[in-house]
């Protein structure tokens, strides 16, 4: 029954993802609420190395940027070197960023190694150095289920909790930091 929902969800995200387009700069932030508890849920799963990687990615950090992204979305891809930037300036302040790559495994949640191939060779070529996941069951069912476009990004804090809405399209380097600039200044960091 499990590996059935399991199925059934692939394929609905999958369809998602396949139908919608990719994201452009002109989309508004979403508006839907914000989650109780932690967005992504108690995941555990691997990154594109097959290091294990879960919930306590997160911890530690005053803020993290998920950036969920798909090997075909030419608007996620061209962020990316902005993103690795922002990492890399952003780390002594508390801050993380890291990827999500939605479109890495099949109908059945099985990874497909060609996809895990692309990926890489995108990761590489952006220089987008920063920790990159593996959806697994569990982050499906707690937000991919509900992701309609990419890039959608959303702000964790180092429990998992959404901070501020999800934001749904790529932005500039300038835009990013003003948006994480005010999110560390709620917290009192910036």
């Amino acid at each position: 029954m499990k590996r059935k929902i399991t199925m059934i969800l692939s394929i609905v995200l999958a369809a998602v993802l396949l139908l919608a387009a990719c994201a452009p700069h002109e989309v508004a932030v979403d508006t839907k609420a914000k989650t109780d508890g932690p967005v992504f849920g108690d995941f555990k799963t691997q990154d594109l190395a097959g290091n294990e990687v879960t919930q306590d990615v997160f911890a530690g950090k005053k803020l993290t940027m998920v950036n969920m992204w798909a090997t075909y979305c030419k608007p996620c891809l061209a962020e990316m070197p902005d993103l690795a930037q922002i990492n890399k300036e952003y780390a002594d302040k508390g801050f993380q960023v890291v990827g999500l790559v939605t479109d890495v495994t099949d109908q059945s949640g099985a990874v497909v190694s060609g996809q895990i191939d692309l990926a890489k060779e995108i990761v590489s070529k952006t220089g987008a150095d920063y920790t990159q996941i593996i959806p697994s069951e569990v982050i499906v069912l707690k937000k991919l289920k509900d992701v309609t476009m990419v890039p959608e990004t959303v702000f964790v804090d180092e429990n998992g909790n959404q901070v501020g809405e999800s934001v749904i399209g790529s932005r500039s380097k300038q835009e990013w930091i003003k948006l994480i600039d005010g999110l560390l200044g709620e917290s009192g960091e910036a």
